[in-house]
């Protein structure tokens, strides 16, 4: 499973919607997930025939430049070669490549349009691959959000403060974004409090009085250090609106400037669920598609 940002890591992620290919929106949801398929099978290497595979089941196809996912044929039409945009090998995650169509021509992103026009591998045709890790955080989930105080951040009626240590009901909230699936840095996300109401900012203030899913509820979820997926216990950074973070100075909760330093850093925890049997973990490890 895989996601594709477009101009080498700084546009859109690639989207199938129906039958139509776009790039509309920076999310990881199920619009934007595509299976890579290797043609032979085994390890991705650049200059690999491979098929990507949409949310419904139909694989990416061109036609005089036209590129849709109406079928789940593996023909010429969907055949595309990976190449990476530097170097040779393996293809990893953060790797930025080109997908050359069995025309000749690579994908290309102008606005929102996906085509394939162009034999060149540039910025318009290079995208960054972005695997999902399976220990990330994802949206439903259930977490915490620890402050630099050591306390939490709680909900009680309307009002958000951070007064104690405790991972309780009041501390809980749901973290919930438009496409669904694993959070990743960047990605616009809302909070859900115990109430049913979502946290929004409203000029500076951090309030939950309503479950509406509007601009003002509305937070980019960053880390601290690097991109990719959100893991529990990473330092991430919720952007409002506005452009301030959420700030924590004593027990207040507010999004007062743009600074990303301590008091607007928060440590992102899963809630923790007791279990009847010990599950064993499975190493998140990867080095390479397969």
């Amino acid at each position: 499973m895989i996601f594709l940002r477009t101009r080498a890591g700084d546009g859109n992620h690639v989207d199938v919607e129906g039958v139509s290919v776009r790039a509309r929106w920076v999310s990881h949801g199920h619009w934007q997930a595509l299976t890579i398929e290797k043609k032979t099978g085994g390890t991705v290497q650049s200059g690999d025939v491979v098929y990507l595979r949409s949310h419904t089941g139909a694989n990416l196809d061109v036609v005089d430049g036209v590129v849709q996912s109406r079928w789940q044929d593996r023909g010429d039409w969907q055949a595309m070669t990976i190449e990476k945009r530097i170097g040779s090998g393996a293809i990893s995650p953060e790797d930025v490549v080109c997908f050359r169509a069995h025309g000749g021509k690579h994908l290309d992103v102008e606005d929102d349009v996906v085509r394939a026009r162009f034999d060149d591998c540039g910025n318009w045709q290079a995208m960054k691959i972005e695997v999902e890790a399976v220990g990330a955080v994802f949206s439903g989930d259930s977490i915490h959000l620890l402050a630099h105080t050591g306390n939490r951040i709680e909900v009680e009626g309307t009002s958000v403060r951070a007064r104690w240590s405790e991972a309780g009901l009041w501390q809980t909230f749901t973290i919930e974004s438009f496409g669904g699936r694993a959070i990743f840095s960047g990605d616009t996300i809302f909070l859900k409090a115990h109430t049913g109401n979502l946290l929004h900012v409203q000029d500076s203030a951090v309030r939950a009085e309503w479950d509406d899913y509007g601009i003002w509820q509305a937070f980019v979820i960053q880390k601290v250090n690097g991109g990719g997926p959100v893991i529990p216990g990473n330092n991430i950074l919720l952007r409002a609106h506005t452009g301030s973070f959420i700030d924590v100075e004593g027990h207040a909760v507010q999004a007062r400037w743009q600074d990303e330093g301590l008091w607007q850093t928060l440590v992102i925890e899963k809630t923790a669920h007791r279990q009847l049997i010990e599950v064993p973990q499975t190493s998140m490890s990867q080095t390479v598609l397969i």
